[in-house]
């Protein structure tokens, strides 16, 4: 989702570095635990098996149906009414993550009990559409996967920024089998979302804006 997912990054990162790093160390460590537990003896300077293509990416990797689209604007149409009218829950996590701005930019350094805040936050203000598809019993990996084509084929409007063409093959570079199958797919999706395209940029704007984060 070339959109959404740049706006994640933006989610409350800069001022809260520390809490940031906290949290990647955590991971990093439980990662290098779990490999030290396995099994894994790969040979010294031998290159790791590449993973099938639907392991190094959420998006759905099929052309769009019918169905997918109408997923889709079942809960964002919801996630976009809840941004609007928050629940007590949500207004609690953005109040949480304000008041731990507040308290990072005056010198404190956040906890890890802050993180999870900060996560919540996040959450609410860019991606409701995940709180409410959870509410809805919907599959989140078959959600996100097709969340992933629709917006990768939609431009969202709340962002004004181009495109990194560093990341797009060129002259120099080989498409990946990941890429060509990208390409293609995405191809067809931005025909077959035509009709769809306008509701879809509203409900981008109105879930996945940078003015919805906590300041």
């Amino acid at each position: 989702m070339r959109t959404s997912r740049f706006v994640r990054t933006l989610c409350l990162g800069i001022a809260l570095g520390a809490a940031v790093s906290f949290a990647g160390c955590g991971r990093k460590e439980a990662a290098a635990l779990s490999e030290s537990e396995g099994n894994y003896t790969a040979a010294p300077g031998a290159r790791p098996a590449e993973a099938p293509l639907e392991q190094q990416t959420e998006q759905k990797l099929d052309p769009l149906t019918r169905d997918d689209v109408e997923i889709y604007l079942k809960v964002m149409r919801a996630a976009a009414g809840r941004v609007k009218n928050p629940a007590a829950s949500d207004k609690a996590a953005l109040e949480g993550a304000r008041k731990i701005l507040a308290g990072s930019a005056s010198g404190r350094v956040p906890m890890q009990d802050d993180v999870k805040t900060l996560e919540q936050a996040n959450l609410v203000a860019l991606s409701m559409d995940q709180i409410v598809a959870e509410e809805m019993k919907i599959d989140g990996r078959m959600y996100r996967g097709i969340a992933e084509a629709i917006e990768s084929a939609v431009q969202n409007p709340a962002l004004t920024i181009t495109s990194d063409k560093s990341r797009q093959p060129g002259a120099d570079h080989a498409p990946t089998p990941l890429e060509e199958r990208l390409s293609g797919v995405n191809a067809a999706n931005e025909k077959f979302l035509t009709p769809y395209r306008e509701e879809v940029k509203k409900l981008m704007a109105a879930v996945r804006n940078p003015a919805n984060l906590p300041k």
